[in-house]
């Protein structure tokens, strides 16, 4: 492909561009209304100077934006969650990592399995298409990372 030839965005990058589009024009309508109140011509004349600072996607737009957004991002923290603990993290590393704690870290974890798990239950041919394997719930039993973390709490010391 040259240079020359325009590419497509891809679908995540289109939508955070969608969301920050809408985001920054519905803050600048904010301010607006803000400058209105108070009755901030200098402010005001800018908002006249410059119109595209209040234009942007519109809501629906933007909230279709910001579901493409939270499902590949949700679709990213499992993956992240899951090669986590292929390298052998503890379920308090990857729970500190996601502001949580290690005991809702692995229950996340396992309800997502089980999701999936009824998922092909109910039809087989799903499997491929979702990336299950039954033996990820593995990945949830203590590792040597979390005996560590564990032994490190019970000498008094938080790791």
């Amino acid at each position: 492909m040259s240079a020359e030839q325009p590419t497509g965005k891809h679908p995540f990058e289109q939508a955070r561009q969608t969301w920050d589009a809408w985001s920054m024009a519905n803050l600048m309508r904010y301010a607006r209304r803000q400058a209105r109140q108070e009755g901030d011509r200098e402010a005001l004349a800018r908002f006249e100077q410059y119109p595209e600072w209040t234009q942007g996607p519109g809501p629906l737009e933007a909230l279709a934006a910001n579901r493409e957004l939270v499902d590949r991002l949700t679709r990213g923290r499992w993956d992240a969650v899951r090669d986590a603990r292929e390298q052998g993290h503890a379920w308090a590393e990857v729970g500190h990592a996601l502001g949580t704690t290690a005991e809702q870290a692995r229950q996340d974890y396992l309800d997502r399995l089980e999701r999936q798990r009824c998922a092909v239950e109910y039809d087989p041919s799903v499997a491929r298409l979702i990336d299950y394997d039954p033996r990820l719930a593995e990945l949830a039993e203590p590792n040597a990372a979390d005996r560590a973390h564990q032994h490190d709490r019970e000498a008094g010391g938080e790791r």
